[in-house]
């Protein structure tokens, strides 16, 4: 009969191969496939994201469950160096937007925007746990590249605390001068209603196949429950890598956002994206 000493040697030495087994294949993921800096294929169908946050976890098994957006299927969920390990499926034929849209008919990218539109508006169909709390998927600190590139911030009670919290906690009469009236137009509207939100919705998150379909919607880590203009505003965040599909996205996707959408800019401009500086 185990005593607790050797109950939790043993729960160590268990702990200490799956880390070896994992770095291993790590290692030969790298040997035979190669690598980018988070990112490592390990076999003709899996793959291991890691460093990664619980804010993408638990938005990537909100999504799977909620949803009919494709994401890569989750294997399982390793612990590295103090960061998660997503372990996950390998989308073989998906490549970023970019690499086959030059490929594409003009009716070919109407309806791929079409069916990305689609996505974001089941994205906004899910009911919030909180009417009025801006936070991750499970109610937890956010991450957001716009506001900072590391650091995780929030949750917030309300709206209001989280637009006072991105304008760098100014009042509205500096904000005015600092800022402009669309911002301070934005800031002191009380009626936006908190929507999901992927957060990070570029041409390097949506992977497409060769016909013109999604293969997959992927990197969910600043996704959570934002204020309702949260997605038009972040996805034109990355506009110049690719101004065509934005403009078909700004026509087809449903409400325009475009007074949120200059207030942000205006930030955007003033905090040198990211915030990291500015609140420590």
């Amino acid at each position: 009969m185990y005593t607790r000493d050797s109950q939790l040697l043993s729960n160590i030495n268990l702990a200490t191969k799956k880390h070896r087994m994992l770095s291993f294949r790590l290692w030969l993921g790298k040997k035979i496939y190669g690598s980018n800096i988070s990112i490592v294929r390990i076999s003709p169908t899996r793959m291991i994201k890691w460093g990664c946050e619980e804010s993408e976890l638990e938005a990537h098994r909100y999504i799977a469950a909620n949803t009919t957006i494709p994401v890569p299927k989750l294997h399982r969920v390793h612990n590295l160096r103090g960061k998660l390990a997503l372990e996950m499926e390998y989308i073989a034929d998906g490549e970023i937007l970019r690499a086959h849209w030059g490929d594409y008919t003009d009716q070919q990218k109407m309806a791929l925007v079409d069916e990305v539109a689609g996505y974001i508006n089941q994205l906004r169909d899910l009911e919030p746990p909180n009417a009025h709390r801006v936070s991750s998927t499970d109610g937890n600190a956010c991450r957001q590249i716009r506001v900072g590139s590391v650091k995780r911030f929030g949750p917030f009670d309300d709206i209001p605390a989280f637009h006072n919290f991105i304008r760098g906690n100014m009042d509205f009469e500096n904000t005015l001068q600092g800022f402009g009236e669309e911002v301070v137009q934005v800031h002191q509207r009380d009626d936006y209603a908190i929507r999901f939100t992927h957060g990070d919705l570029g041409v390097q998150n949506i992977l497409v196949r060769k016909d013109a379909t999604v293969a997959a919607i992927i990197d969910w880590e600043c996704a959570g429950w934002y204020p309702e203009y949260w997605e038009y505003t972040m996805a034109h965040y990355n506009y110049v890598m690719f101004p065509e599909f934005y403009d078909l996205l700004r026509e087809r996707a449903g409400t325009r956002c475009d007074v949120e959408l200059k207030a942000e800019r205006s930030l955007w401009r003033w905090f040198d994206q990211p915030l990291d500086e500015v609140h420590r």
